[in-house]
């Protein structure tokens, strides 16, 4: 069974922070490509005056590989680093069992 997980986060930071807050999120993002069963981890992020949102797109092979995924993650520095800017715990996420859809290529670009 496939598994689409979206996660966004949104931050009131100034410029420099917001910077160093979207070089996080993208080293999070590229250390999660190599987790097993992943099949795309992308990243996209926004800055406006004064805050960032940055939202993660994430296919896994199965629920457990993306269990796995979480597990491993709440050890990385990356994660650390993230929670500690978050001036709050909020956070949007959903989980979705995608693996009823015929043509995954229509919700994630494969790279080849």
């Amino acid at each position: 069974m496939l598994y689409l997980k979206v996660k966004s986060i949104a931050l009131h930071l100034n410029k420099e922070r917001a910077k160093e807050f979207v070089d996080v999120c993208r080293a999070h993002a590229e250390a999660s490509r190599a987790d097993e069963g992943n099949i795309s981890f992308e990243m996209k992020y926004v800055r406006l005056p004064g805050a960032v949102k940055v939202t993660f797109l994430e296919l896994w092979r199965d629920r457990e590989s993306l269990d796995k995924h979480t597990a491993a993650a709440k050890n990385r520095e990356h994660i650390a680093k993230i929670n500690e800017m978050r001036s709050f715990k909020e956070t949007i996420e959903r989980e979705t069992d995608i693996s009823n859809i015929e043509d995954i290529d229509a919700i994630v670009k494969r790279k080849k």
